[in-house]
């Protein structure tokens, strides 16, 4: 007798008997600050958060792989209050040492796997900045590069510009955060879980770029252009004056307590 799959959208306390078919998209470690050899937690995302914490994080690490599926059961359920959810349903999973995690082969779960926001409700002052959000957009221009101490990013962006292809490139910039920049909405990475990836091979790229061309169709073809310098505040000034403060009183009130360091991936809900 098979066994019967429940919907994400129905999870909630009032039981604890789940069983869900997910399929990782996104996996990361992320960095304790405390103790930099080892990483807080594991977190999985998108559709419904999940969490494992760090003294379980070796049962399961070698088991969610990236595009991989899976049936989860026996987890408990709490409520989503991170300070930065990769999910906005109202509940999420924590696996336990009695969590099953076992590998599925099925044809149900889609393979479009990404839920991108549309810009005009990315970029407006009214967002929900608690909430990591997809995007993706055409590169049209390349700003003047600016040096903090963690670039993940820049090396990888230079590496796709001296490739060459960088004519109407589609930039897809996974599980970013929203916060206002000098007043004016911008996108920002969260901690280790963002992802960036040029031209991917998925159906909104080829959308985009059409819709794109359509509408540039009377422009003669050009390449990427020089951004200025449009910062005028150093990235000191910024830190101090422009980004937003939470009093330690207020993480420790979050329920559970903020999690300064992450491993999370994406699931996507079974589809029957």
């Amino acid at each position: 007798m098979s066994t019967k799959h429940n919907f994400i959208s129905n999870v909630s306390p009032r039981k604890q008997s789940w069983t869900l078919v997910v399929k990782v998209v996104r996996a990361w470690f992320g960095q304790d600050y405390k103790n930099k050899k080892l990483p807080f937690s594991m977190e999985l995302g998108d559709q419904i958060g999940a969490s494992i914490r760090r003294t379980l994080i070796y049962k399961f690490k070698n088991q969610l792989q990236e595009g991989m599926v899976f049936t989860i059961s026996s987890f408990n359920v709490a409520s989503n209050s991170d300070l930065y959810r990769p999910s906005r349903k109202e509940y999420k999973l924590n696996f336990t040492i009695n969590t099953k995690v076992k590998l599925s082969i099925t044809v149900l779960v889609p393979t479009n796997v990404y839920s991108f926001t549309p810009a005009p409700d990315v970029f407006n002052e009214f967002y929900d900045n608690n909430y990591l959000v997809d995007v993706i957009g055409v590169m049209i221009g390349v700003g003047v590069e600016r040096e903090y101490e963690r670039d993940e990013y820049v090396e990888e962006l230079n590496s796709f510009l001296s490739s060459g292809e960088s004519q109407n490139a589609v930039v897809a910039i996974m599980l970013t955060k929203v916060k206002l920049f000098q007043g004016k909405p911008a996108l920002q990475n969260a901690f280790s879980s963002t992802r960036i990836t040029f031209n991917p091979e998925i159906g909104e790229t080829k959308e985009l770029r059409k819709s794109f061309l359509s509408a540039n169709t009377n422009s003669p073809a050009s390449g990427l252009i020089q951004l200025p310098n449009s910062s005028c505040i150093s990235v000191h000034e910024e830190f101090l004056l422009l980004t937003p403060r939470t009093t330690i009183e207020e993480l420790k009130n979050t329920d559970p307590p903020f999690n300064h360091s992450q491993l999370i991936a994406d699931v996507v809900e079974l589809k029957a």
